[in-house]
């Protein structure tokens, strides 16, 4: 089989994996934030965001629309 065919078909299924599991890909993406960015989300937590609205910063941040 050819390597860039097995390629894309690994990449097509851990999108579904990630797609299927959404909201825990959401939390973990918010523990890592947490871990690597602690001003950042204390930050947001000083101007009063709730953890969802947090979560939709960390999104925004990365590039990834809803």
């Amino acid at each position: 089989m050819d390597k860039t065919k097995d390629i894309r078909i690994y990449v097509l299924k851990q999108l579904e994996k990630i797609k299927d599991s959404r909201s825990e890909f959401i939390e973990n993406l918010l523990a890592a934030f947490e871990k690597d960015h602690p001003e950042f989300i204390e930050h947001l937590k000083e101007c009063g965001l709730d953890e969802e609205e947090i979560r939709y910063c960390c999104l925004e941040v990365l590039g990834v629309k809803e």
